[in-house]
């Protein structure tokens, strides 16, 4: 019996150390970081993929090859594209890592639904990845921009994106489970960053242009598409791209200039913030109110202003706040005017704090939103000023 559980016992660890029976070498793979996806010329779709070449990226094994090849294919599914490209690339493509998605203007304006579901459904892909629109172009375009510290455009703009977000909020970090639920749940409609070619776009392929202390072509963060179901309906700023993300509750850190005099500003490092939001339905109107709360040091002044008075900090705070509501405010004016598209989720609050009588006016909320009355009330406290309370400015003028 000894005997028969050892041979059991063999066999069994040989199946389970046996290797996946699907494996690939690293020889035969090419990495896909990103995608673009274009209306066609004469199908419905381009796809364009980004494979990366990993020796390129590489300090100690690159030789001055192209770091990525972009490769496009055209067809009228993107289930079918996703192989198909392979009629230029030779190895076989993974793209469990990729990282940006780039849809093109023209295409978003006519309606996306169809390719995100195949990206939804498609198990080798991840949810992770960002979702952009090219302004004013091409995603193809974008995704063959070079660059000379990420060589990779897509790894680029996921970084790129990152840091943007972490450091000012231009980016709505936006994936693709968010644009789906977006879709799919009453009172919000979908938003996603928007991009753009600084400089010549026909350019931007060249390895020259990744070799120049300023690039011919630079792809840059652009503004904030917003959408009404599944097609494009415009853009916002970037600074109503971050005012956006104020309302969101995910500003992490943000610099605002507040002006002090005609002629005089102070920079304010803006940190520790926190966005409530209440609303409700009063006679079929939608009433909401928006609370945010932040904690700043100062950055920079250009005021006379002396901080070693707890009065200063008072004042200047207090004019930092009526200056955040005004900035706010404007941006959900401004979407209630050209758009009356609900993207900042406030029916989803309707909903959650008047389920009762949001259920009356759920399918015609946008129209609601649109009328609705908003009230922001910010407060912001300051904190430090650096490391110095009195400006030698005063000295000087």
């Amino acid at each position: 019996m000894r005997k028969h559980g050892v041979m059991f016992a063999a066999f069994l660890t040989a199946i389970l150390l046996s290797g996946c029976w699907d494996q690939r070498e690293l020889g035969e793979i090419t990495v896909v970081t990103g995608m673009a996806v274009d209306k066609g010329e004469d199908d419905k779709y381009t796809l364009t993929v980004e494979g990366i070449n990993a020796t390129e990226l590489n300090n100690r094994t690159a030789s001055g090859n192209a770091p990525s090849i972009v490769y496009s294919a055209e067809g009228n599914s993107l289930a079918e594209l996703t192989y198909r490209v392979n009629e230029g690339i030779s190895r076989h493509l993974i793209y469990s890592h990729m990282r940006t998605l780039i849809i093109g203007e023209e295409l978003a304006k006519e309606g996306i639904i169809d390719f995100i579901d195949f990206l939804e459904r498609n198990r080798e892909i991840r949810d992770d990845f960002n979702i952009l629109i090219a302004r004013g172009g091409k995603g193809s375009d974008v995704l063959k921009v070079t660059y000379q510290f990420q060589k990779s455009t897509s790894l680029k703009l996921h970084t790129q994106l990152d840091t943007m977000m972490k450091d000012w909020g231009g980016d709505p970090g936006v994936r693709m489970n968010d644009v789906i639920t977006a879709w799919t749940a009453p009172g919000r409609q979908p938003v996603m960053a928007a991009v753009s070619i600084k400089g010549d776009p026909e350019a931007g392929p060249s390895a020259e242009n990744m070799m120049k202390v300023t690039p011919d072509a630079l792809v840059i963060l652009d503004s904030l598409a917003i959408f009404k179901g599944d097609k494009l309906e415009g853009f916002l700023t970037l600074e109503d791209s971050r005012n956006y993300l104020w309302i969101q509750n995910k500003i992490n850190k943000t610099s605002i200039t507040v002006k002090c005099s005609e002629s005089q500003y102070m920079g304010l490092r803006v940190y520790d913030t926190r966005t409530k939001i209440k609303g409700k339905l009063e006679n079929g109107k939608a009433k909401i109110n928006i609370k945010i709360r932040a904690e700043a040091y100062i950055d920079g002044t250009h005021c006379n202003d002396q901080f070693d008075k707890a009065k200063t900090y008072k004042e200047s705070g207090e004019t930092a706040q009526k200056q955040i509501n005004e900035m706010v405010t404007k941006t959900i004016e401004k979407v209630q005017e050209e758009y009356g598209t609900d993207i900042f989720g406030f029916g989803e609050v309707v909903m959650r704090q008047d389920y009762q009588n949001f259920k009356k006016v759920k399918k015609s909320w946008d129209e609601k939103f649109a009328e609705a009355d908003i009230n922001v009330d910010t407060t912001l406290i300051i904190r430090r000023t650096g490391i110095r309370t009195k400006s030698f400015l005063n000295e000087v003028k």
